[in-house]
């Protein structure tokens, strides 16, 4: 018998998005399956949505309603402790699986024993559902989804750091999520998913990844989402900082991933007043040019950080 697949949605009122997602999973060919919802809603509409919802044959479903909310990292922790499959894809609310994912996922474990994880490519879509074919194209190149990565992962460290690993539609074998989980915001801030994949990666160094060289997720840009929020960047940019024991090309990929997020993480310390911080970005090496128009308007925020409202102001338009 073919081994139990877990498939993790945790979720914050956007029933309808959720739909969808839910949908993109009835429509796998992989079975068994266990689809489990973990909802933060402060109301019962998603609930109603999901106990409405009919299922095909060797599918479950099993929901729970949090009250009071977990928020996102305990939201997704307990869908990790909850997992009853051997493996496990996590898989965001307002994000799709493509047809055949979790089997072309599946069978790039078959590629070695050390296969810890495998994931593919994800389109970029827009808050309408609509592909854009530019970011999608930037996307994944600026991970390194990209085909000339194909296969075996073999330092999953350096991919990890990458940004390689993606922030979900990934499969995974379930007792290491269980182990490794999600650190809280005040550790980590939003960055939750990268520093998943990061702690995941150091923890299991002489483990593979696998990368699948074909399409197997969507994920939706929102207006909504935490682009605005501010607290993506600069937790991850210090706790990057701080990695150690890392191989020579380990420490570039961590440099590199610097250089990233240099820009955002001074903007996030800017936002939350930490001048003192954001100067040091300014001035680090990993900031990738001080004598640009932008790098003169990151040291207005600086200074002024309600500019940052405008800006914000102005994209959410």
């Amino acid at each position: 018998m073919a081994e139990l697949i877990t498939i993790s949605i945790p979720t914050y009122r956007r029933p309808s998005l959720l739909l969808h997602a839910i949908h993109s999973c009835l429509l796998q060919d992989y079975r068994p399956l266990e689809i489990d919802i973990s909802d933060d809603s402060p109301s019962s509409e998603t609930e109603a949505l999901v106990r409405s919802i009919s299922l095909p044959p060797h599918v479950s479903l099993r929901y729970w309603r949090n009250s009071p909310s977990l928020r996102q990292q305990g939201n997704v922790n307990k869908l990790f402790a909850m997992a009853r499959g051997s493996k496990l894809v996590l898989l965001h609310d307002d994000d799709t699986l493509l047809p055949g994912a979790i089997s072309a996922l599946y069978d790039a474990f078959s590629l070695s024993d050390s296969v810890v994880a495998a994931y593919g490519i994800q389109h970029v879509i827009l808050e309408n559902g609509e592909v854009s074919p530019a970011d999608t194209e930037a996307f994944n190149g600026y991970a390194n989804r990209t085909p000339g990565f194909t296969g075996l992962q073999k330092d999953i460290v350096k991919c990890a750091l990458w940004l390689q690993f993606p922030n979900n539609g990934y499969l995974i074998a379930t007792p290491l999520v269980k182990s490794i989980g999600y650190r809280c915001e005040d550790e980590i801030g939003d960055a939750c998913d990268a520093d998943f994949a990061i702690r995941l990666a150091l923890a299991n160094p002489s483990s593979h990844f696998a990368f699948v060289n074909r399409y197997t997720s969507q994920y939706r840009v929102l207006l909504s989402s935490a682009r605005t929020a501010h607290n993506n960047c600069w937790k991850l940019y210090d706790e990057s900082l701080k990695l150690e024991d890392l191989t020579p090309s380990q420490m570039q990929a961590r440099d590199e991933l610097l250089r990233k997020i240099a820009e955002q993480a001074l903007v996030d310390n800017a936002f939350h007043r930490r001048r003192k911080r954001a100067l040091e970005i300014f001035f680090s090496p990993f900031y990738p040019s001080r004598t640009t128009l932008k790098a003169a308007y990151h040291l207005g925020l600086i200074s002024f950080p309600a500019l940052l409202a405008c800006r914000d102001l102005i994209r959410g338009r």
